[in-house]
């Protein structure tokens, strides 16, 4: 008789765990990705006490989300205990681990929240192995999924899934982090209102991280360039509102008034020859003493895009993910050796003029004017002269929230010889 109760009872739970609705089980998903950014609140900024004695490096506030510890698989990371065991389990003895000491939830949460939380580890856990493995079979081209993108995600996300610059191509994404991608289509992105595609089913699921994984990914040398004029000047090639107070960071005995949004542009403190604001090159104007990026070629761009956002930099205020990733990547991969270009103590163009005469005529002339007095604020003659650093800078890459190609994919000595030609017009207007 007591088996048989035992029995009706489990069954009853499983019955209750089963019925949740599907609304809140997705929204615990969202909680278990980032519960900061679903409930548009802010986490402490102390660390979880739970990561007091784990030897891991994690940002204080991704420590408070659920799957820094458990993972995207569920099985748990960084030593800790995963949710998967805790599938089809009572959502009462759920909610009490998540009221308990561990997890410090208490003021982060609400009854509603813990419910739709509970909820996703009672029922809305995916076996991410098997939905791995299905998309592995699945053949480019196979399946549906191109017509469940173009119609239900591309709105969005663009035809190539690059379009919000805000994140990664979904390409990339699809590609490195797979379980987080399979995560997110389940049950949509946190703060967001991307649809949550678990109803449709595993298969469904499978297929469409599959095509994600056929989708492109950044262009670098688009991206190397779009850096090069963030470099420059941020501010105007993003097209937002420019900052009205010095950067905190500048040194104030370097600041020059009534110019503050000039303190925010990288140029202003790593220099056009990317060595550094120290006085030689400043011309005594306004030095700053601050190093160049030179040592930063070849960096993980990950790793430089950490620095970018850090309390010194500031930069993840003001710009959208694609942007810092362009910007490392300049860093990274777009650096050249100014000095195979320009003589450092004459500031003269070590290439041909002759030769740059008609790469200058057939390329640059049509905008510029053949004496280089057209479309620049100055003559093209006394700017290659006074700053060809900068110049050489700008041919590379392009202007700022401007149409000027970037020259950084064609042949070094074409830019050499461009340079050369380019001081060799008129000074004046």
């Amino acid at each position: 008789m007591f088996t048989t109760l035992v029995a009706l009872l489990a069954t009853f739970t499983t019955t209750l765990a089963s019925a949740a609705d599907p609304a809140s089980v997705v929204r615990g998903g969202r909680l278990y990705d980032n519960l900061s950014v679903e409930l548009k609140s802010r986490v402490p900024n102390q660390p979880n006490p739970a990561f007091t004695t784990q030897q891991v490096r994690v940002a204080p506030s991704d420590t408070w989300r659920c799957v820094e510890c458990h993972g995207w698989d569920y099985k748990g990371q960084h030593g800790f205990v995963g949710i998967a065991g805790k599938q089809n389990a009572d959502p009462a003895a759920i909610l009490a681990i998540l009221n308990n000491a561990n997890h410090k939830y208490d003021e982060l949460l609400d009854d509603g929240d813990r419910r739709d939380l509970a909820n996703f580890i009672s029922t809305g856990q995916a076996d991410m192995r098997k939905l791995l493995d299905m998309a592995a079979k699945i053949k480019p081209g196979q399946g549906y999924s191109d017509k469940v993108f173009a119609t239900i995600c591309a709105n969005c996300h663009g035809l190539e899934g690059d379009r919000l610059r805000q994140i990664p191509p979904l390409g990339d994404s699809a590609r490195q982090r797979p379980l987080e991608v399979l995560h997110v289509t389940l049950n949509g992105h946190p703060g967001g209102d991307m649809p949550a595609l678990t109803t449709l089913g595993d298969d469904t699921v499978a297929s469409m991280l599959a095509y994600l994984q056929t989708l492109r990914s950044v262009n670098m040398a688009s991206s190397i360039a779009n850096g090069g004029r963030l470099y420059d000047d941020w501010q105007a090639q993003l097209g937002g509102q420019r900052q009205a107070l010095p950067h905190p960071s500048y040194p104030a005995k370097a600041y020059y008034a009534n110019v503050p949004i000039e303190t925010w542009r990288c140029k202003e403190c790593h220099g056009w020859d990317y060595k550094g604001n120290q006085g030689v090159y400043a011309k005594g104007k306004h030095a700053t003493g601050i190093k160049g990026i030179r040592a930063m070629a070849g960096a993980d761009p990950e790793k430089i895009m950490a620095v970018l956002t850090s309390s010194v930099h500031l930069f993840g205020a003001v710009m959208k993910y694609r942007d810092l990733l362009d910007l490392a990547n300049f860093v990274s991969y777009g650096q050249i050796d100014m000095d195979k270009i320009v003589d450092s103590k004459t500031g003269l163009a070590r290439g041909d003029a002759a030769k740059g005469a008609s790469h200058y005529r057939t390329m640059c002339a049509s905008c510029h004017g053949l004496e280089g007095r057209y479309v620049a604020k100055r003559a093209m003659g006394r700017v290659t002269k006074e700053d060809p650093w900068h110049s050489v800078h700008n041919m590379l890459n392009g202007h700022p929230d401007d149409t000027m190609p970037a020259l950084r994919e064609i042949d070094p000595q074409v830019v050499n010889d461009l340079l050369a030609h380019m001081q060799t017009l008129q000074a004046r207007r």
